[in-house]
């Protein structure tokens, strides 16, 4: 009966209108160009864009453009020299928009997937392999109270043990589903290829593998379903009203609480709204109680566009304490993502410190080295024929960050030297972490704490609250692999 209920609460949301439907004072048009660039476009002064979709240039593929003009712009346009095809006439904005994206049935098209045919394909995979995929829930979303589903993939799946982990997300921003297109690819790409790959069986392995298709499931429904490509923000109720609309909702990739109230904006309109206050949304909460509980090494965030690797960071003149390796990773990753025009790669880039999204926090908060991909170039999402594409380039990516993902670094485990109980344990590099990030910490239910490292030397604490600290001196890396550390913690000697 609740799932009945919920089920019609969101029917019920989704079909709202959002904002922006009322038809406007004038006709506008649909124009499509070909063979164009963007600087021919935006130099004359009539086309516009932003970083959010505000402009009139909805999407600039290769080289097609869509833009919405009026009659008397498209005149002028092509008084320039510019040669463009009217596509459709409409008073309602969001139609014209629709077209634009979805093509001429105003839906998604295949390979695209809604989160029904996502999971559906998910749960073929549990059933058909269930020694390798565990399918589960990490939480449910703010509106719809729909489930936010995770899938593990490793080896003896069923089992948690202290093997390292790695997390793959994608659609923090519900209009940029490419990254549940990349993560199913690499559930069936592993499955697929367990036994005759031998880098795929080696990984499955050595690694539990977390991946998190969509973690905006309300406003990837909403997109998916072709009600409205634009909406980038879960479905909160910002201003209360009942209604839902096109300005109402989170950025929940402003929403997570490491350096909060310096990114993002405070206006709900806002398509970068970070909440009321850290954590206020769902499906943040769910995505750091995952994180907290398995201290992944390292992670790939799916979004788009812009065929870049961001990582971190750049904060106030300063760089992250392991900018090096940082550096290394991302250019790594990059130079073996091919673009969509496959006459270059992708190229890696700093991202902000001072905001509250995922990569900082993943960063800042757990030690997790956090790499947000950027898939894809001119529009949230690409016209469906680019789609496979796009995910085989990406694909080469995750191979170049698994193997990344396997050392050289530290694995240390604590346990109570009386004992022999694993320790919920500090472990600090005091020449490397500053105070710009959260010391890092061990699994706690098997004290065991994986750290990427550069080869080199290094001075490493550990410490536990009621223990005496334990002070390891010239501990080496190696050029690969993980040093083994046994950390057997003491109580204070009795007075």
């Amino acid at each position: 009966m609740k799932a009945t209920a919920s089920i019609l609460l969101f029917a019920a949301v989704l079909c709202a209108p959002p904002v922006h439907t009322q038809p406007d004072r004038q006709d506008r048009l649909l124009v499509r160009f070909d063979n164009v660039s963007r600087d021919e476009l935006v130099r004359t002064g009539i086309v516009t864009e932003d970083d959010y979709g505000h402009g009139n240039l909805i999407s600039l593929v290769l080289d097609t453009a869509w833009v919405i003009l009026t009659p008397a712009q498209r005149d002028t346009l092509s008084g320039r020299g510019l040669r463009s095809t009217t596509v459709l006439e409409d008073a309602d904005t969001l139609r014209l928009m629709r077209r634009a994206m979805y093509g001429p049935r105003l839906q998604l098209e295949n390979p695209f997937h809604t989160y029904s045919t996502l999971n559906r394909e998910i749960d073929s995979l549990q059933k058909a392999h269930p020694e390798l995929v565990r399918v589960f829930t990490i939480g449910t979303t703010t509106a719809g109270k729909l489930p936010i589903r995770g899938v593990k993939l490793s080896r003896n799946v069923k089992k948690d043990d202290d093997r390292p982990t790695v997390l793959f997300d994608g659609c923090h921003h519900s209009d940029e589903i490419l990254g549940a297109e990349i993560c199913l690819a690499i559930l069936r790409t592993f499955v697929e290829r367990d036994g005759t790959d031998p880098e795929i069986t080696l990984w499955l392995d050595k690694f539990q593998i977390y991946v998190v298709p969509v973690v905006n499931v309300d406003g990837y429904q909403v997109v998916t379903s072709g009600t409205d490509p634009r909406w980038r923000k879960n479905r909160r109720d910002t201003n209360g009203d009942g209604i839902m609309e096109f300005t109402d909702g989170v950025d929940i990739n402003r929403n997570y609480d490491f350096n909060w109230a310096h990114g993002g904006s405070s206006d709900p309109r806002s398509e970068r709204y970070r909440g009321a206050y850290p954590f206020s949304e769902s499906e943040n909460r769910a995505f750091a109680s995952l994180a907290r509980a398995k201290h992944f090494v390292a992670s790939l965030t799916y979004h788009s566009e812009g065929e870049v690797i961001y990582y971190p960071w750049t904060w106030g003149g300063r760089k992250a304490p392991d900018d090096s390796l940082l550096t290394s990773i991302a250019r790594d990753i990059a130079r073996n993502i091919v673009t969509i025009k496959g006459d270059t790669n992708y190229r890696a880039e700093y991202g902000a410190g001072l905001v509250g999204q995922s990569y900082p926090w993943l960063y800042g908060t757990l030690g997790t080295f956090d790499f947000v991909v950027e898939t894809g170039r001119g529009a949230s999402f690409p016209p469906a024929y680019l789609v496979d594409g796009i995910v085989r380039a990406n694909l080469n990516g995750v191979r170049t960050f698994l193997r990344r993902a396997g050392g050289p670094g530290v694995r240390v485990s604590v346990t109570d030297g009386h004992t022999g109980k694993p320790l919920d344990a500090e472990v600090w590099l005091p020449a490397i972490e500053t105070e710009d990030v959260h010391r890092r910490s061990t699994r706690q239910e098997s004290g065991v704490c994986y750290r990427l490292l550069l080869p080199g030397t290094y001075l490493i604490i550990v410490s536990a609250p009621g223990y005496e600290p334990l002070v390891l001196r010239d501990v080496r890396v190696d050029e690969s692999g993980w040093t083994k550390i046994a950390a057997a913690l003491s109580r204070p000697a009795a007075r």
